[in-house]
């Protein structure tokens, strides 16, 4: 066919609309027009054969996006109709191969690669709803215009970097030398749906720069990585070539989607990187110079295959994690096999799922009837998702809304979405399925035949599990014996098999013992909930959450409807940080008054702990949902103090950001500043606040407030009005007192009273000049406090040197000596201000993330050894279950490998300490005040 004009330019009714099946028919006649039009003739009958008819009522009555680009580009729908969908591919191919010579921002990037993606989707899309394709021909197809355009854009942006003089190089055949693109994921394994997510990332040799050239080339490719992204997802209101991600940072102003072939070594080198590692186990080069990207796979291969176990205890969470993509746990089984039997059969490293599910069976890994299965599986996840994507114009798993619902099934070919859901989760439960097979291993079957144990109260057996007292949890046994009887037929041991060794193994035992046995007594039906738990993999987080943080979780204890909470399934819907916590979990209404404040942070900070110890969360949520409990329950707490005295009154509330904020065992210092006199009424507003906080609970639950960061001390005036305050920052305050008053941060009353309260602790960095002075006074209170106060132990992170406390005074004394200047750096999050300052050029951004890593590694120790009550390995010697939960809070895989990260954070702070706080010469500073 040979079309006279390539689009035709409609509005797009059809995405903002309600999907309406009984506007097929008028669809589908304004396109056969459209297409008259174009062609100067009638197709003709050709297009009423019946299965190219209800193909076009499906196109428009199901989907959204796909019918705007049909009536948009007419020529090329009937052309994929007509003489399918390769002569459209083709033309594509070669309208890519002529954007060689382009140039121009990503902008122009993307209005050059969208007409040439959508002629493409609209040809693929047009061949699997006909029949004419299989989804597996479809998605490779996909795959092969996804290289095409990742190499297009890739050398574009090089040559326009080259333009720029930003880069010393030649370009062959379009191609920078030393350059290449790497796929992972469902782009590297040919299981990519339209509209991804791309997993990409691009690599470049720095060594080929030299001088100033390299530190230019740096920067240019920093602005190719965020020009990348820019051009594949577009602008706000665009509709995205692909969504991409990268396995090398967030990707936040293309951050990660560009790294030196250094960066990348060093990163496999990392025992914290093994997801980079296993993204890179199975990649492959899909663009750029594909001689150098070959030899860089080759050079890495040593690194990842032999070193260590690539899984891990991470990687087998991370497979078992529940997702919206249906997709998911056949992607983790074809992972595990991937990257079990990759490093001795190369085939199985960017084989599709359902090539690795037959090649596993063929080499005896699994049962062929399992692997017909899941290749089955496979193709119906990847057929769900990819008519979704086509329905929506996006990257979505699946429908959100009625009328998307009926359109999802037809499309798929059901009659309803309830029975398309029925089909979708027997697969996926099939799925799971194979997955925890596969994770047991092969002697998992032989384990469910042995013997059972023939005395469960042997009272000497349980001492050597670690219980202190055999006789008695011998009696508590015998209870729960009873408790099942009285619950069903089933035996006590085959409810829980294996749970009082898995017990043992925590780091608090018997507190275990204790709290399961009050879960059973308070919770109905607790006895089948034990038992569904143990199937339904929830019984570990549980084991771990009662033995290790025993006393955090404590409050879900205390009455059946908090109970529940033990056993409620929980996922990817879990929050991750503080932000989405509270959001999830609001705190009460004013009218609960304190009492009701303090119930909801005990119940918070439970949930947090259980969510924590069983890995639904990582201990960085932990830290900022921990964090925000803390900040919204000062504020409750301040607002119902306020009420309670003088509603009127001008008095707010203000914090100091610190280390380990809300983290339980940690003082709060905070501060109040009176906006007008009044009386005795703010001074009674802020006593009643600070006797709320004495009231939230004791031990883990306690609060620490320290109000001695005041005009006075402890001896002056709780509020202290403007000028007080004022005072006391330029003259009374000692040096720990100033850098403090930095990090201010003002948290509660009228909106008057905080703006007063704003500008007055702004004072607190007005004059930098002091701060050299000040920067040596607090470097001889350093000094006195580690000698007087030493550490007993390397886990006391408080005390050590280069450890979190250190970490918090070089981000305090940098936002004190910066701040006057860049006034953002006193509201923002310490990890957002050390991305400004890298931005300001006050430190290069190898330091700003530096201390971001070791700031973020510190707290999460200190959540989890908060959560345990625990602080010395000499005195508690840690327990399997919970050196388990240590090394995931340091994101290793064994806690054999914490101690050398932790020796090697405190040595990098301790450097920088000298370098940014002592002012001794350093490449990572880069400006001063």
């Amino acid at each position: 066919m040979s079309p006279r004009s390539f689009a035709k330019t409609v509005d797009s009714e059809f995405s903002n609309e309600t999907i309406d099946p009984t506007r097929a028919a008028s669809g589908a006649q304004r396109w056969r027009r459209a297409l008259a039009e174009s062609l100067g003739q009638d197709p003709g009958a050709t297009l009423d054969e019946p299965r190219r008819m209800l193909a076009m009522l499906k196109i428009f009555g199901s989907t959204r996006r796909l019918a705007d680009l049909c009536l948009k580009y007419p020529v090329f729908a009937g052309q994929a109709f007509l003489e399918g969908p390769s002569q459209v591919l083709a033309e594509a191919a070669r309208d890519l191969t002529a954007l060689n010579g382009g140039v121009g921002g990503p902008d122009a990037l993307y209005s050059a690669l969208s007409p040439i993606k959508n002629r493409a989707d609209i040809a693929i899309a047009v061949a699997e709803i006909s029949g004419q394709w299989t989804t597996g021909e479809a998605t490779a197809a996909r795959t092969d215009l996804a290289e095409r355009i990742v190499e297009t854009a890739l050398a574009w942006l090089v040559r326009v970097s080259v333009s720029r003089g930003e880069l010393p190089i030649t370009l062959d055949d379009s191609c920078a030398k030393g350059v290449f693109a790497l796929a992972g994921g469902d782009f590297a394994h040919e299981d990519l749906a339209p509209y991804g997510p791309l997993d990409v990332v691009a690599v470049y040799d720095a060594a080929a720069f030299e001088g100033p050239a390299a530190r230019m080339a740096e920067r240019a490719f920093v602005r190719i990585g965020a020009e990348f992204r820019e051009a594949f997802e577009g602008k706000p209101g665009d509709y995205p070539l692909y969504s991409v991600r990268t396995p090398f940072g967030n990707g936040v102003n293309g951050a990660g989607f560009v790294e030196s072939v250094a960066r990348v070594t060093a990163a496999l080198n990392n025992p914290q990187q093994n997801p980079a590692k296993r993204w890179l186990a199975a990649s492959r080069v899909v663009a750029g110079d594909r001689r150098s990207g070959g030899e860089f796979l080759e050079t890495i291969e040593e690194i990842i295959w032999s070193k260590g176990e690539l899984l891990g205890e991470n990687g087998r969470a991370e497979l078992q994690k529940m997702s919206d993509d249906p997709r998911q746990p056949f992607r983790a089984a074809s992972n595990l096999l991937r990257w079990s039997l990759g490093r001795s059969r190369a085939m199985f490293r960017t084989a599709s799922a359902r090539e690795v599910f037959k090649r596993a069976a063929e080499a005896g890994a699994i049962p062929a009837d399992i692997a017909a299965r899941l290749s089955v599986g496979a193709e119906f996840a990847q057929t769900l998702v990819a008519r979704a994507q086509t329905m929506k114009g996006a990257a979505a798993f699946g429908a959100a809304a009625a009328d998307e619902e009926s359109a999802l099934a037809s499309l798929c070919g059901f009659s309803d979405y309830a029975s398309l859901a029925a089909a979708r989760d027997g697969a996926l439960a099939d799925a799971r399925n194979a997955l925890t097979r596969l994770l047991e291993g092969p002697r998992a079957d032989f384990a469910r035949f042995r013997t059972a144990e023939r005395n469960p109260d042997d009272v000497d057996k349980l001492e050597d599990l670690g219980f202190r007292n055999g006789a008695n949890l011998s009696s508590l046994i015998d209870g729960w014996a009873e408790l099942c009887a009285a619950g069903g037929e089933a035996r006590f041991s085959e409810i829980a098999p294996g749970l009082l060794t898995s017990f043992g193994e925590t780091q608090h035992p018997d507190e275990a013992v204790r709290l399961f046995d009050r879960v059973l007594r308070v919770e109905e039906s607790s006895v089948r909930k034990v038992h569904s738990s143990t199937r339904a993999g929830v019984r570990d987080g549980l084991i771990d959450a009662l033995g290790c943080f025993g006393a955090a979780i404590e409050p879900l204890i205390e009455s059946n409807e908090a109970c529940a909470a033990l056993f409620e399934p929980r996922g990817a819907e879990t929050p991750n940080n503080g932000r989405e916590w509270l959001a999830r979990h609001a705190p009460p209404k004013e009218k609960a008054g304190a009492e009701g404040v303090a119930r909801w942070r005990r119940e918070q900070m439970a949930r947090v702990a259980l969510c924590a110890a069983a890995g639904d969360m990582g201990f960085d949520g932990a830290a900022s949902a921990l964090d925000a409990i803390h900040t919204t329950t000062l504020q409750r707490l301040f607002d119902v103090a306020h009420r309670e005295i003088d509603a009127t009154a001008e008095i707010s509330l203000h914090v100091f950001d610190g280390p380990a904020c809300g983290i339980p065992g940690y003082a709060t210092p905070l501060g109040f500043m009176s906006g007008s006199p009044s009386g005795d009424a703010h001074e009674e507003i802020a006593r009643l606040f600070v006797d709320s906080l004495g009231m939230l609970g004791e031990g883990l639950f306690a609060a620490a407030p320290d109000v001695s960061h005041r005009p006075g001390g402890i001896a002056g005036p709780l509020a202290p009005e403007a000028g007080q305050l004022r005072s006391y920052i330029q003259s009374e305050a000692v040096a720990h007192d100033q850098i403090l008053m930095a990090r201010a941060r003002v948290i509660a009353g009228p909106d008057k009273a905080q703006a007063a309260a704003t500008t007055t602790l702004r004072g607190a960095v007005a004059n930098p000049k002091r701060a050299e002075i000040l920067l040596r006074d607090l470097d001889r209170a350093r000094a006195q406090r580690l000698r007087r106060d030493r550490a007993g132990s390397p886990w006391d992170l408080e005390q050590s040197e280069g450890g979190l406390f250190d970490v918090e005074l070089i981000i305090s004394t940098l936002i004190y000596r910066h701040a006057g200047a860049q006034p953002a750096l006193q509201t923002a999050q310490p990890s957002e201000a050390l991305d400004h300052m890298a931005r300001a050029g006050i430190i290069n951004v190898e330091v700003a993330e530096t201390l971001k890593g070791a700031r973020a590694f510190w707290t999460r120790l200190a959540t989890a050894r908060a959560l345990a009550r625990w602080s010395d390995p000499q005195r508690e010697p840690v327990r399997p279950r919970f050196a388990a939960l240590l090394a995931r809070a340091a994101e290793v895989d064994s806690f054999a490998q914490v101690r050398p990260i932790m020796r090697g954070y405190a040595e990098e702070v301790t450097r920088l300490y000298a370098q940014l706080v002592l002012g001794r010469p350093s490449s990572g500073l880069q400006a001063s005040a």
